[in-house]
């Protein structure tokens, strides 16, 4: 997600049994660098009925070692995509420590 000040988060959180985080903060000069397992959080804050099924559309973004403490949330929460592996996904504005627009993508919800 692109933040107002030029940075840039892709970040991305596997469920399930030991839970997983992996992310890229990109300086707004392009300077890449890959962050560890834990150093990115996401913590669902409000969840969506959508297509018979709760989705969270709504989120809670941390990264410690860049000062972000965002609150990431879909334009639509009816963005679901009933497709052979259907999935949500759809844009996304953030607010807080860094203000921006990005885009989100979840499967496993259904």
């Amino acid at each position: 997600m692109p933040f107002d000040s030029g940075d840039k988060l892709m970040g991305f959180f596997l469920r399930g049994s030991g839970d997983y985080t992996s992310a890229i903060w990109i300086t707004a000069d392009g300077q890449a660098t890959a962050l560890d397992d834990g150093a990115f959080t996401a913590t669902p804050l409000e969840w969506h009925d959508v297509a018979g099924r709760q989705v969270p559309t709504t989120w809670q973004v941390n990264l410690p070692a860049q000062d972000v403490d965002v609150t990431v949330a879909g334009l639509n929460p009816d963005a679901w995509m009933q497709t052979s592996a259907p999935y949500w996904e759809g844009p996304v504005t953030t607010t807080g420590s860094h203000n921006g627009k990005g885009y989100l993508e979840m499967t496993g919800y259904d």
